[in-house]
């Protein structure tokens, strides 16, 4: 018997399952039960033997039951009855010389994990080998068959070739080594299937240090390797984060195509997504939810914004699907249930952050989050529980600041605000007539609210620098996981500012109040906007440079946002003989161009923000009388849609008049692109003279005078 093929990762799908007989009367008699059926399963502590593999159910702890199992697969009519997980044991783990109990040999301490992982790898092994014969034949018929292509629905994904890359985290067997997927079967798409375990093994790493907690977090990293050297995790899942990471790699078997290989991954996860887990058979469960969001994020920032907006919304409703809203039952282990607490905030983080765009309102309210806020990343880490506050708790002026658990926690508050400055400024929601300057206004209660934060944040107390002592791992490295958060709460609170006091967005509300507003409301309102943008690109700066990891993508649109208000205040600043103030504001805006090209790297969107701001800048001068406490400015509808599009996350992420990502750097010899180079139509009486005016890096306006060092 060859050894050279092995089955294929994935379950049989129904295509591929051999048909049970026609019914006749009672369930068909089969080779194979789940373990649901055969045993009465413990329910498993919180320790190591709680992620131990199924084939140690056969120890002699666990009493045998008869009852009738239909062999369904991936779920059996009994789970599915009664609405459990249903699991199936290697074939080799079913023979009757399993009634031996081979762990019985081993010393008591036999929950060692290494132990573990190899008895795993022996039985899938075995497994493997006892059937390969049959599915040898099997794909021999079918593959001989000319008509076999033609009969396969288009719509369907393809089998996974032999050298699949098993879930023990070891490639199957094959002499030929593994090349890059556009080396190998032309029928095949590229990057459609697991590439060679050392690579994935590569990716999880670079997951674990450049998007874990950057700011979502999915899994405590421990738990997931485990999961993922025993067999347990879902396909879709282990291709989301290898989509998701891919983007830092710099593997040389990603060389060149790291764009197509993120969009192969995040295709397949997508896939199997709807071919596994969304279906009459298959209720969705904490990975398929993780898997979601995890793809809403490749979406969106790849300007696919719709797609991205539609899987936030699955994400959304599979979190309520599965209550983790609530808190989760007790019984689980202390580490699963952090998981799905920490899942839960995940999604309502990602539902904030894309709700800062026009009529984007959020899926999840914050009266309706009843689970408690994530504990402290190295309590977390250990695996032990600890109590924290809700986030109704955090919402009022009595909390103790003692009760802030972490920085996971400090950035779902400032997310909270974030949501309400949207809800205020973005959403066209019906306007109310109190005015803003009304101490009885939302736009105080929100200024109120911020100042609660900013005294849970400390922002005056704790600079970046203090804030990376007082998070060093116990080798006194940088723990990259604890500061991610720390940096990205006071970013977006500095945005939250910079949305509130706006000056589009102000004189939007004034026009359909038609109202004037007190000129010392607005020059406090302008000055808090463009202290705060000036906060954001000189936080990150500095956390770079210290060796932080800027790379939230959420990163990008704060960062745009400062360069365009800055770029408004500059001109403004050069009309009213401002020189100093333009001074000031020349660094920080000059700094969002830096960070803006040096995102573009890893970010699709990140590159099409640089040019936009760039283009933006170049023809802010248009806009300087908004920013005039004592003029009157009425925005015309063209440049209406100017305005929206520097402040809408989603238009932002979804332009088309952008650079190409990050294959295709910016060259310095670019033309001068057209007004704005917004997909708004401006005739040439609608153009402006730009004579005399300076941009972000104090230069003429062009897209050549900014060049490559931008």
């Amino acid at each position: 018997m060859s050894t050279t093929t092995a089955s294929s990762w994935p379950e049989p799908t129904a295509s591929t399952r051999p048909q049970p007989p026609p019914p006749s009367g009672g369930i068909r008699r089969i080779r194979q039960a789940c373990t649901s059926c055969r045993y009465e399963l413990p329910v498993f502590s919180d320790s190591p033997l709680s992620l131990v593999v199924p084939c140690i159910w056969h120890a002699s702890s666990l009493r045998q039951r008869k009852t009738k199992c239909s062999g369904d697969r991936p779920r059996c009519m009994n789970c599915r009855r009664v609405n459990r997980s249903c699991h199936y044991e290697a074939y080799s783990a079913t023979m009757a010389a399993m009634a031996a109990n081979p762990l019985a040999a081993f010393p008591p301490g036999f929950g060692d994990p290494d132990l573990l992982r190899r008895l795993s790898t022996i039985e899938a092994q075995l497994a493997r080998l006892s059937e390969q014969g049959a599915q040898e034949a099997n794909s021999g018929r079918r593959f001989s068959d000319p008509a076999f292509e033609d009969t396969a629905s288009p719509s369907q994904p393809r089998s996974l070739p032999p050298q699949e890359y098993g879930m023990n985290g070891q490639r199957r067997m094959s002499h030929s080594m593994p090349s890059p997927p556009n080396q190998t079967d032309s029928n095949t798409q590229p990057f459609s299937t697991m590439p060679p375990d050392d690579v994935v093994q590569h990716l999880v790493d670079t997951y674990f240090i450049h998007a874990h907690n950057q700011p979502y977090a999915y899994f405590q990293e421990e738990h997931f390797r485990q999961l993922l050297s025993f067999m347990l995790l879902p396909r879709c899942l282990i291709f989301a984060v290898l989509a998701s990471s891919v983007r830092f790699s710099k593997h040389e078997y990603f060389q060149g195509q790291t764009h197509e290989a993120m969009e192969g991954y995040a295709r397949q996860a997508w896939l199997c997504v709807l071919n596994e887990h969304l279906t009459v058979e298959n209720d969705p469960n904490l990975h398929v939810a993780q898997t979601t969001n995890l793809l809403a994020i490749v979406d969106f920032t790849a300007g696919r914004t719709s797609s991205g907006w539609l899987k936030i919304g699955l994400a959304v409703r599979i979190a309520q699907d599965l209550q983790l809203m609530k808190e989760p039952s007790p019984m689980l282990p202390i580490v699963e249930q952090e998981e799905r607490r920490r899942v839960f905030w995940s999604v309502y983080l990602l539902d904030k952050l894309v709700s800062c765009g026009k009529a984007r309102p959020p899926a999840i309210a914050d009266e309706d989050c009843h689970v408690q806020l994530p504990c402290e990343e190295e309590v977390f880490r250990t695996g032990t529980w600890k109590q924290t506050a809700t986030l109704h708790q955090l919402l009022n002026w009595n909390t103790d600041l003692g009760e802030i658990r972490g920085h996971f926690t400090l950035a779902i508050l400032v997310a909270s605000a974030l949501g309400r400055c949207a809800r205020y400024v973005l959403h066209e929601r019906e306007t109310d007539d109190v005015l803003p300057w009304d101490s009885r206004s939302e736009f105080a209660a929100i200024n109120s609210f911020l100042l609660l934060i900013e005294q849970h944040l400390q922002v005056e107390d704790l600079s970046v620098n203090e804030i990376i002592t007082n998070n060093r791992l116990a080798d006194g490295s940088l723990d990259h996981q604890t500061v991610g958060h720390a940096i990205f709460a006071r970013v977006v609170f500095h945005l939250s500012h910079c949305l509130l006091n706006h000056p589009f967005l102000l004189t939007l509300r004034l026009q359909k109040l038609k109202s004037k507003a007190p000129s010392s409301f607005l020059s406090r309102s302008f000055q808090t906007c463009s202290e705060h943008a000036c906060k954001i690109p000189a936080l990150l700066d500095q956390a770079q440079k210290a060796g932080c990891h800027v790379e939230a993508s959420f990163y990008a649109y704060s960062t745009c946002l400062a360069g365009s208000v800055l770029s408004l205040f500059i001109h403004g600043g050069h009309a009213n003989g401002r020189a100093n103030r333009v001074q000031e504001l020349s660094e920080p805006g000059q700094q969002c161009l830096n960070i803006l090209k040096d995102m573009g790297a890893f970010w699709d969107h990140a590159a099409k923000m640089h040019t936009q701001l760039l283009n933006f800048d170049a023809h802010a001068q248009a806009f300087e009388k908004m920013i005039d406490p004592h003029a009157s400015f009425d925005i015309e509808p063209e440049l209406e849609a100017i305005l929206w599009s520097m402040v809408d996350y989603g238009a932002m992420c979804g332009s088309t008049r952008a650079i190409s990502p990050s294959d295709a750097p910016v060259s310095a010899n670019l033309p001068s692109p057209p007004f704005l180079n917004f997909d708004v139509d401006f005739t040439a009486g609608n153009s402006f003279d730009l004579s005399g005016a300076e941009g972000l890096s104090g230069a003429r306006p062009s897209m050549n005078s900014y060049g490559v060092n931008c």
